[in-house]
């Protein structure tokens, strides 16, 4: 479920423990003014519409473990088998089962009988919003990881100004924790920029290519149903988009002996 966030979420696990084993690297000031200030900056320059959209899809990065590629194809395979054997009324019967959203709609229009120029622009309207959804949620991470460092930096300038004005009042061998209590903040603005917001940006964008390939995948999958072209073209072409290794693997589960030719 967490496979991927193992270096964020020790961050920030040790961030709390070391409140308490270390207290002189933990101090409240500093880490509200830091990430505080980049989250509010954040919020303020986005639509709520897509700070929505970024709390949802990192809910599901944590949440739902992402299927892989492979079990999309053979996903496919079978609904394909399904159509063979079955014809519409096949795929109606899975439409309500079906996990995947951008499959669900283009079974759907299949089912409904949907000409192909209207489910081929369907589906490709489809694809390009969840696709600029997911790179709206991750400019906003990247806003985010920019300005943790620019807020630490102001907390620790702030505390240097302090210092600074303060001086000729302090002790002398008091001005060492003073000033390493002044830094803290860029310490906080370094760390949750690079190891909390950074690994989130990597993870998004894996994850937002990854769909765009299933999508492309269910998009030429229909078109093929649609034109009604041999289950052997709809193996090759799928085997020719894989990486090599994923290809010779599924070369079986495609093999015209299992996906009889379509009608």
């Amino acid at each position: 479920m967490f496979q991927g966030f193992a270096v964020p979420i020790a961050v920030l696990a040790a961030l709390i423990t070391g409140a308490f084993v270390w207290p002189e690297f933990f101090n409240i000031p500093s880490l509200l003014l830091t990430l505080g200030g980049a989250v509010l900056v954040t919020y303020v320059s986005y639509p709520k519409e897509q700070l929505r959209g970024l709390l949802l899809h990192v809910r599901v990065l944590f949440m739902e473990a992402p299927s892989p590629l492979q079990d999309h194809i053979d996903e496919l395979a079978r609904l394909t088998r399904l159509f063979r054997l079955q014809g519409l009324r096949g795929l109606e019967n899975q439409e309500f089962q079906l996990k995947d959203p951008f499959l669900k709609q283009g079974v759907s229009m299949l089912v409904d009988l949907h000409k192909e120029e209207t489910i081929h622009a369907r589906l490709e309207f489809l694809c390009a919003n969840i696709l600029s959804e997911q790179e709206a949620s991750r400019q906003i991470l990247l806003t985010l990881g920019k300005l943790l460092p620019s807020f630490g930096l102001i907390g620790t300038l702030i505390g240097m100004v302090l210092l600074l004005r303060n001086i000729s009042g302090q002790d002398v061998q008091s001005l060492p924790a003073a000033l390493g209590l002044a830094v803290l903040a860029t310490l906080y603005g370094a760390v949750l920029a690079n190891a909390v917001v950074a690994p989130l940006v990597a993870r998004l964008l894996s994850i937002a290519m990854e769909e765009e390939r299933k999508m492309h995948f269910t998009l030429d999958w229909v078109m093929r149903l649609l034109r009604g072209e041999a289950a052997a073209g709809v193996a090759g072409k799928l085997r020719v988009s894989l990486p090599p290794i994923e290809a010779a693997v599924r070369e079986r589960s495609w093999s015209p002996a299992i996906l009889p030719t379509l009608r």
